[in-house]
């Protein structure tokens, strides 16, 4: 690899290829000799004695060495060193104090058995080199490369090629040191992937899977005696001691999960603390407890620790475990005789649920590390094989219900894998004090070990058992966290509360990319009541009060530091792109490539002097350990890991920075990486995570830490004048806020908020306001608003939403407030007509029914409600090819002036958001104007009478009134426009002729529509009555599809070229299967109609492996449009 690179932050990924293993020396042949030995250096191994000859591995490769006073020398045969294969041999030597226990990076960085000082490294005949190892790293003082017409190799060489793979090399002691005591490590690896196949002595490894750490060297005591070179001694190396200069490392997990408790019912509504609290939460932990000299530092999350406590202490239920503990019938022999006492959608849910687990699970093989469940795991997969998987709720009882028995061994089996098979036989055990020091149950559980190797037939006590231990066995989850911290092995931190976006709880309101304002004043109280409250549960639960925090998101802003100094914490992290949005004092821009700005602590101040560390998370290195390392083996995928931070670490050297005065962090996640990413499907990263933490215990030039550790230094660390405002999501707030549907959410909490404080006012002392404030600040969380909007799904968002609606629900009805339309159950079938809609209408709009000239319409009878004088006998709905056609049945206007009123008559239409599903509509109104009436649906158009415009022949106008929705105490309704005369009339009846483009209409849309009729005393909101609303139900009507295409632009597209901008290639993980056509348009059709542009494209392929709504995964298509012609 000419010019490989001996750091190099943003380093690439490596291949990997097949192991050659050496044999151990073999002594053979009738020459002998001893050193000094004298070589010619000529291709030929003949001069070449069997007492130089050090081994010949399993595919004939074979070493020579020997020396005499003036150089050393070595063969090697077997190798053809010009093929494009590329191999590469290294000969790294300790001949003096000091030195490297690192090698340079040449594709890998490997761990040698001594401190190295000089080394020799053979590309080919073109690139060889002598390198020293000086203050700054690994340094060349001779070469030969043709590259860059450099000569400067100062001994002899032959280099094998095709027709003679013999390699003979000549190095004179004096470039070396002239050393007198030497120790030898000698190997070749794959030039471009770096990996290790053959090694010297054969006691090291050479596993060609990413970097190596040699274990054994030859040792020559005195280069001056004479010797039998295959004599000399080979040792083990000596324990691993860590460099001077070591870089810091801080791994920082976060440790959350959303709210899922319902306040007012008690219960769980989805259960995602208990399904990974046996599994993530204390495989980690276990596994790091094994590995004493690696420091980890864990956030937990307050509102993840309450759920974690109350499923222990209290077995509070959620809908699953509610479910699987009802009396399920038994035969006399216990086992399952039928269903539980459950609805078919129950049954048809649980059934669905019960596969929410990792990949792994399905496939356990007799190679895998927990074989031992394979019984388990077969029947799992039986059932897996013969149900439905990618449904919807709408579409959940498409799946065939299984039989009794089998939907109760997938229930058993379902509980059963949320327990991690290491920590019930005990593995972990020995690392922790006895859990019955506080009552807590042995880790080891003989009786779920029996139930895993069962395997099948459960019965309801099996299901039982499965679901008490897994309460029982959450009080060991905090002890193992708490037990590492007390040990000094890792730090534990938290974030506010209920996880909320801080920078969006302080500001004053916002217009982001949706164009919509969110008006709402900043919220100071509370974030610190979610600070404070976070603290104080900490303390409780755990003992002490942390000093580090992972801000929610690792989302900052300039006026949150404050309050989070007030509290006490010490440091914070972050995103290296907040860093990079940050300025120093005088204005100063931030350079996070560079390693010395990136890996350090800043120090940030608050807006009243308080001061706090902030620590910026390298994303590229942290993103690789979530979302990429699962698709390579732990070796290599560890490697990869080290080599980078060797790379920062080289970075450093080279700016004449001491790395010990650095810390470099990695931030993630801190369970979804290990169940949703490939690592799934490898024993949910067990394996990974075990070579991580013990290489990383061992490798010699890093230091894992912790952030508080680190700061203890007392360092003088640099300053930020202005923190940026961002999120470790693309260093923006986007994901929670500007998008139409985030909008709306905010706008609901402001409402919510703004109801409560202004009842607290009236009523400070209302048993249901801490209930209510609690509510409150669980909807401030930001989980919500993340599955809120197109750039996030979750493939269930619909339940998001409905969790997100029971807290705001729960805010209201603990203070007996009257819910928003918008939050009741209001969501109907639409109303059906006497006569359904059969044919295209043309009435003339003239006030007067003339026979059969609304035959064809939709006809609703109105006369379940008596509107007195303005009582509505009927109305129609028609509709032509351009226009909706409505009449209504109702007083003609002479008969209403007769009345005497002093009160104005108002005949209004409402029609629903078109296509709206439900009441998560931006900018629409829930209630009539003037009565506030629930519509029971989200109204995105009002067209009324205009009775100030109507003329003696019964031509009049209608005024159109788009919905703006509540601001304030009061939804607001704007007038976007009017029809021409003659758009209404009114006389024996009421006609409308409305075209489909001014109700944001086209063919094959849905609305729904309520016709009102009112005594009004002004035009203002409110100041009115609704005489009737009809229908009670809404009326629907589903335009036809009367659109004619003409086709503008059609071509095919070449396939595979899908490149980006030259160099794209898909990521390895198994979500982006087959790894190639999923972003290749192979063709395109462009056309319009006479309402539409439609713009067909087709993919060469489409799947849907996180089973999105829409059918399709992985294609976001984007379409520019320009509009000046």
């Amino acid at each position: 690899m000419r010019g490989a690179s001996m750091g190099g932050r943003r380093g690439a990924f490596v291949s990997i290829f097949m192991i050659l293993v050496f044999t151990c020396p073999c002594l053979f042949g009738i020459v002998t000799a001893s050193t000094p030995e004298d070589i010619v250096i000529d291709g030929n191994l003949n001069d070449w004695s069997a007492d130089s000859m050090m081994g010949t591995d399993s595919n004939g490769v074979t070493l020579h060495l020997t020396w005499n006073q003036t150089h050393l020398s070595f063969g090697w045969d077997g190798t053809d060193l010009s093929s494009t294969e590329g191999a590469d041999i290294f000969l790294y030597l300790n001949t003096s104090e000091g030195g490297s226990s690192l090698s340079s990076d040449w594709g890998f960085s490997h761990v040698l058995p001594f401190a190295a000082d000089h080394a020799f490294v053979l590309e080919d005949s073109s690139y060889h080199a002598i390198l020293a190892h000086q203050s700054s790293g690994w340094t060349v003082t001779h070469e030969e490369n043709t590259a860059t017409d450099v000569h400067t190799f100062p001994g002899d060489r032959y280099i094998g090629w095709a027709d003679n793979m013999v390699t003979e090399v000549s190095v004179p002691w004096s470039v070396l040191g002239d050393p007198t005591q030497v120790d030898f490590v000698i190997w070749a690896q794959w030039q471009d992937a770096g990996n290790v196949w053959t090694s010297f002595p054969s006691l090291n490894p050479a596993s060609s899977n990413g970097a190596e750490t040699f274990t054994h060297l030859y040792h020559l005591s005195d280069r001056n005696l004479s010797v039998a070179p295959n004599q000399m001694e080979i040792q083990a190396a000596n324990v691993i001691e860590k460099e001077d200069d070591a870089l810091n490392v801080a791994i920082v997990f976060h440790q959350h999960q959303p709210y899922y408790k319902n306040k007012l019912t008690g219960m769980y509504e989805l259960p995602w603390v208990r399904v990974h609290a046996m599994t993530e939460y204390v495989d980690s932990p276990g596994i790091l407890s094994q590995y004493p000299g690696t420091q980890v530092t864990y956030n937990l999350v307050p509102s993840f620790l309450e759920q974690l406590v109350d499923y222990h202490r209290n077995e509070t239920p959620d809908i699953h475990t509610d479910f699987a503990r009802r009396d399920w019938p038994i035969n006399p022999d216990g086992t399952v005789a039928g269903y539980p006492n459950a609805t078919d959608l129950e049954l048809h849910t649980m059934q669905f649920q019960s596969f929410w687990n990792s990949g792994w699970i399905y496939n356990v093989s007799a190679e895998d590390p927990n074989a031992w469940v394979m019984p388990a795991s077969i029947r799992y997969k039986e059932i897996y094989d013969v149900t439905l998987h990618n449904l919807k709720p709408a579409t959940i009882m498409d799946d065939d219900l299984l039989p009794a028995q089998d939907l109760l061994d997938l229930q058993v089996l379902w509980y059963l894998f949320q327990f991690s098979p290491d920590y019930v036989q005990g593995e972990y055990a020995p690392f922790f004090d006895n859990p019955s020091t506080y009552n807590g149950p042995s880790q080891t559980d003989q009786g779920l070990m029996d139930l895993f190797v069962k395997g099948r037939d459960y019965t309801p006590a099996d299901l039982t058992y499965v679901i008490d231990q897994q309460h029982s066995h959450m009080a060991n989850v905090l002890p193992m966290y708490s037990q590492l911290a007390a040990a000094g092995q890792v730090e534990l931190t938290t974030t506010p509360y209920y996880h909320p976006i801080m920078p969006l709880l302080m500001m004053d309101g916002w217009t982001f990319e949706d164009g919509i304002r969110v008006n709402k004043d900043a919220w100071p109280d509370d974030v610190r009541t979610h600070l404070t409250n976070g603290m104080d549960l900490f303390e409780a639960e755990l003992g002490f009060r942390p000093t580090g925090m992972w801000p929610s998101e690792q989302a900052v802003s300039p006026p949150m530091v404050q309050p989070v100094t007030d509290v006490g914490i010490q440091w914070m992290v972050s995103d290296e792109e907040i860093l990079a949005k940050s300025t120093t004092f005088g204005g100063g821009s931030i350079d996070v490539d560079d390693a010395t700005q990136l890996a350090t602590p800043w120090i940030v101040e608050g807006d009243a002097g308080g001061e706090i560390a902030v620590i910026f998370r390298d994303r590229v290195i942290s993103d690789r350990v979530a979302f990429q390392y699962g698709s390579m083996t732990p070796e290599a995928a560890v490697s990869d890991f080290l080599s980078y931070l060797d790379g920062v670490r080289s970075d450093l050297l080279a700016a004449g920075e001491d790395p010990s005065e650095h810390l470099l962090t990695v931030a993630m996640d801190g369970e979804n990486w290990m169940f949703m990413s490939e690592f799934q499907h490898t024993d949910n990263a067990r394996p990974f995570v075990h070579e991580w933490y013990s290489r990383l215990e061992s490798h010699p030039t890093v230091v894992t830490t912790t952030p508080s550790a680190f700061l203890e230094k007392n360092l003088t660390l640099p300053q930020i004048e202005t923190i940026g405002t961002g999120s470790w999501i693309d260093g923006t707030l986007s994901t929670w806020a500007g998008e139409a549907d985030e909008s709306l959410a905010w706008q609901r909490l402001v409402e919510a908020r703004t109801a409560l404080v202004d009842f607290e006012a009236e009523n400070p002392n209302a048993p249901g306001l801490d209930l209510a404030w609690e509510s409150l600040y669980i909807a401030e969380g930001s989980d919500w608003y993340w599955w809120y909007g197109l750039d996030q799904d979750s493939g269930y968002d619909e339940m998001w939403d409905v969790l997100f609606k029971v807290h705001l629900s729960n805010i209201y009805r603990a203070i007996n407030l009257d819910l928003p339309p918008y939050l009741q159950d209001l969501w109907t079938n639409p109303a059906l007509p006497d006569d359904a809609a059969s044919a295209i209408i043309e009435p003339m709009i003239d006030g007067i029914a003339l026979p059969g000239e609304w035959d064809g319409s939709a006809v609703y009878t109105a006369d379940s409600v008596n509107g007195g004088d303005l009582d509505i006998e009927s109305f129609h709905l028609g509709y032509d090819a351009s226009n909706l056609y409505i009449r209504v049945d109702m007083a003609g206007p002479e008969i209403l002036d007769s009345l005497g009123e002093n009160r104005d008559a108002d005949l209004a239409i409402y029609f629903m958001q078109p296509n709206a599903q439900n009441f998560n509509e931006v900018q629409t109104n829930f209630r009539t104007y003037y009565g506030n009436q629930v519509l029971g649906f989200p109204a995105k158009k009002m067209v009324a009478f205009d009775f100030a415009q109507l003329r003696d022949d019964g031509q009049a106008k209608w005024n159109l009134f788009d919905a703006r929705g509540k601001i304030g105490d009061n939804e607001q309704w704007a007038l976007t426009g009017s029809s021409i005369l003659g758009g209404c009339a009114g006389d024996e009846i009421y006609e409308f002729r409305i075209p489909w483009s001014d109700l944001g209409l086209a063919p094959r849309y849905t609305t729904r529509v309520k016709v009102v009729s009112a005594w009004t005393n002004s035009l203002s909101y409110g100041d009115g009555v609704d005489m009737e609303v009809a229908p009670p139900a809404p009326a629907e009507i589903v335009l036809p599809d009367l659109e004619e295409w003409v086709t503008l632009l059609e071509f095919d597209d070449s396939t595979g070229d899908e490149t980006g901008d030259g160099d794209y290639t898909y990521p390895l993980a198994g979500d982006f299967t087959p790894g190639n056509g999923l972003f290749d348009a192979t063709s395109i059709k462009i056309s319009q109609s006479a309402w539409n542009a439609r713009f067909e494209i087709e993919m060469a392929e489409m799947t849907d492996y996180w089973s999105l709504a829409n059918g399709f995964s992985h294609q976001i298509v984007q379409i520019y449009v320009d509009r000046r012609f």
